[in-house]
């Protein structure tokens, strides 16, 4: 699921196949987040947020604050439980096929 694109954002921002947020802002800043260190720096001050963004990625206030928004969303699109349930899921399938064979 895509959050933004360069299109029409200055932010690539996309839930990627790892389960992580990729959240890119240009070729030398592409940054992959895992959902628990999202979770840790949406637990941060508020300001420091931003500033914290605007130093990682080299971007304006605004753009942070844009890039905010994509996290927030990826966090309530997220659900960790998913995972370790399609994995638990694929393990029963592929031992069931072990065992048939």
């Amino acid at each position: 699921m895509s959050y933004a694109r360069w299109s029409n954002s200055s932010w690539y921002a996309f839930y990627n196949c790892n389960g992580k947020l990729s959240l890119w802002y240009d070729m030398d800043h592409i940054i992959d987040w895992e959902y628990e260190d999202l979770i840790e720096l949406m637990e941060q001050d508020p300001t420091k947020i931003s500033i914290f963004i605007m130093e990682l990625y080299k971007c304006t206030e605004a753009e942070a604050v844009e890039a905010i928004t994509y996290i927030k969303s990826f966090i309530e699109d997220y659900d960790p439980l998913d995972g370790i349930e399609y994995n638990k899921e694929l393990t029963s399938m592929l031992t069931k096929f072990k065992d048939a064979i």
